[in-house]
């Protein structure tokens, strides 16, 4: 009986011993095959991560034909993943790069590891070409791969956008560089961080020869003061400079004088720093100095004929007054010889002549030498009433007509004497001068034309031929005419007092059909 009882334990154990192996064996496939499902899933997860990256990834073989696409290529080519199998790579590469990509493929077949960045123009599925970049890792002898992995993508819109901004900072880099100004670029210490090429022809500078030196060692020391308090205030209140004029030392050790303004570009991360444009202005400062040695000479001499013109108009002044009293006192009847009486006549003819041009040297003194001249408002009926009251004997005469319309502009802010002496002038003018063949016909008017009063004066009298004379119209002693009494101060006159107050006067004449004046009145 305990044998059979030893011999029933004992297969007992065995069969425990087999259940437990049953198990460990059942235990491990069941790892294994959770292995498995893990490798499958990571698999697909890398499968799909690959057909969906934005990068194009290319499968060739040793022979250089395609074997695998993702799906990127139908984004960026336009063909199907599938399409391309079986096809040689070069196939599709421009002729231009064929030999090119060619080459470089057959030195790196041989070897393994990842290649370097190429370019090619490789054909899309409409048959346009497409710059790609490409980057290859040789797997060949990899038995997972058995290929050449390539990562591409297109840059053909990069490119564009990277030539024009090539050529745009070449067409700007040119520009800077041939244009007389100086273009300087300085940081916040003062430092010359870079400078154009025209320092050359301008300080004797090589282009960048001043780099890395401070701004303060060229500027004299005169102007450096007033440069240094401006340059501090762009740096902490930004934007752009008031224009400054300063001296600048050049190679040979002589000043110059520029003009120069800058622009705070410290906060732009391409300049950091001042952008000075500047200029040589030497020629101007001269011609400035000499303008200014030039005025004061003419002020002078003009001082001094003005006052050549005072004494000589005072001191004529007492002496030709004797004169006309004692011609006026002479009785012409007690004269007896015809030569005594020629030259008396003569004597006071001179002296009446004298005295006119005396009063008309007078008169244009006062004109130009009265800075202070008070204007008012003026009707323009009344000042003409009282002008035709005092010459009315020539309008009897002459048998002169006038004619007047101020209803569109009935006054004008004006100096009243200066006005009634355009209207005498005008006026005495227009009558010295009438037709032969007709009376007198005079038409003056007014009118308010572009904010400015406009006073138009007309006459039909010889008249002159305007392109003969334009340019002398309004000259002192310029005269048109062989009229006795004619002595080339009236106009003369008349555009002086009408300048003085900021007006303009015109004219417009035809020989035998009359001569027309249009003034404005500054308001």
């Amino acid at each position: 009986m305990k044998s059979v009882n030893k011999l029933f334990n004992e297969t007992l154990l065995r069969i425990r011993a087999r259940f437990q192996l049953v198990k460990e064996i059942q235990d491990e496939y069941a790892e294994n095959v959770d292995a498995i499902r893990e490798l499958a899933n990571s698999d697909e997860r890398v499968r799909l991560i690959i057909q969906n990256i934005s990068d194009m990834v290319t499968l060739v073989n040793k022979q250089g034909v395609i074997i695998y696409n993702n799906n990127a290529i139908t984004r960026i080519l336009g063909y199907n993943p599938e399409e391309l199998y079986g096809k040689d790579i070069l196939e599709l590469v421009h002729p231009d790069d064929k030999e090119r990509i060619g080459k470089r493929f057959s030195s790196l077949v041989n070897r393994d590891g990842i290649g370097h960045l190429i370019e090619f123009q490789f054909r899309s599925k409409s048959g346009k070409y497409l710059l790609i970049e490409s980057i290859g890792n040789i797997q060949l002898n990899n038995p997972a791969f058995h290929a050449v992995i390539l990562i591409s993508r297109d840059i053909t819109e990069k490119r564009k956008v990277e030539d024009a901004m090539k050529a745009s900072e070449e067409k700007f880099r040119s520009l800077i560089h041939h244009i007389s100004d100086i273009i300087t670029i300085v940081s916040a210490s003062g430092e010359i961080i870079c400078q154009s090429a025209s320092a050359r022809q301008l300080m004797g500078y090589e282009e960048n020869e001043l780099r890395k030196r401070n701004f303060s060692e060229i500027v004299h020391l005169d102007d450096l003061p007033g440069l240094l308090q401006s340059f501090q205030k762009l740096i902490v209140a930004g934007g752009v400079s008031d224009l400054t004029e300063f001296r600048l030392l050049d190679k040979d050790g002589n000043y110059f004088y520029i003009e120069a303004q800058a622009t705070n570009q410290l906060d732009n991360p391409y300049i950091r720093g001042l952008v000075v444009n500047s200029r040589d202005i030497s020629i101007r400062k001269k011609a400035e100095e000499e303008r200014k040695v030039l005025i004061k000479e003419l002020t002078r001499n003009n001082a001094d004929l003005k006052q050549f013109s005072y004494i000589v108009s005072h001191n004529l002044r007492a002496p030709l007054t004797n004169l006309t009293s004692m011609i006026n006192l002479l009785d012409f009847n007690t004269v007896t010889t015809d030569r005594s009486m020629k030259l008396l006549e003569g004597f006071k003819l001179t002296t009446f002549h004298l005295n006119e041009t005396l009063n008309d040297l007078i008169d244009i003194l006062v004109v130009k030498d009265n800075t202070n001249i008070q204007t008012e408002p003026i009707l323009f009926e009344k000042s003409l009433s009282k002008i035709i009251k005092s010459i009315q004997s020539l309008f009897t005469e002459t048998k002169a007509h006038i004619s007047s319309d101020f209803s569109s502009a009935e006054f004008v802010k004006f100096n009243e004497p200066y006005l009634e002496s355009i209207f005498q002038n005008l006026i005495t003018n227009s009558i010295r001068y009438r037709s032969s063949e007709r009376e007198p016909e005079i038409l003056i008017s007014s009118k308010i034309e572009d904010g400015e009063t406009i006073l138009t004066y007309s006459d039909n009298g010889i008249g002159f031929d305007i392109n003969q004379v334009k340019d002398k119209i309004f000259g002192l002693h310029q005269k048109f005419h062989h009229h006795p009494e004619s002595r080339g101060i009236g106009l003369y006159l008349i555009h002086a007092q009408i300048t003085s107050l900021g007006g303009a006067i015109s004219v417009d004449s035809k020989v035998n059909m009359g001569t027309t004046f249009k003034i404005s009145f500054k308001n």
